[in-house]
């Protein structure tokens, strides 16, 4: 199997590292492109009114998330892949979902992301991102082990 688009899914947490070593290994493997997704969970922030604040709160969400796949793409190139093959995007809705569209609508042959391995309690009240990916991938998902 050759990967010539693998998509990471990141959250920007200190966690990440172990991520972009293995998508960093099989990018330069298989010369694939890398594609970094951010995605903004704006659903919390459903249950509020919205005003003129929520387009500042807005700004500077995204401001932020385009920060974190700026330092993704960084992150990547230290480890020897190049940076013109690293595409970047950040988008809004429900994390799984959107990784899942995205893959879907570039092609892409690889899906990497991360987990916590959040167990009991933890795992059922907060949920994982990992898991929905999974469920609703079409393409073959690396869940790498982020503690």
């Amino acid at each position: 199997m050759e990967y010539e688009k693998i998509l990471i899914g990141t959250d920007g947490g200190d966690l990440m590292a172990p991520v972009y070593d293995h998508a960093a290994y099989f990018a330069r493997l298989t010369d694939a492109t890398v594609h970094i997704a951010y995605v903004l969970d704006i659903a919390g922030f459903t249950a509020y009114p919205i005003d003129s604040s929520w387009e500042n709160m807005y700004d500077v969400l995204l401001d932020e998330g385009k920060q974190i796949v700026a330092n993704a793409k960084r992150d990547l190139a230290s480890r020897g892949v190049n940076e013109d093959r690293i595409v970047t995007t950040v988008l809004d809705g429900h994390p799984a979902e959107e990784i899942d569209k995205y893959a879907g609508s570039q092609d892409i042959d690889l899906v990497v992301i991360g987990s916590h391995g959040r167990k009991g309690l933890d795992r059922l009240l907060i949920g994982s991102v990992a898991d929905k990916v999974v469920r609703g991938s079409r393409v073959p998902v690396l869940i790498v082990r982020s503690r």
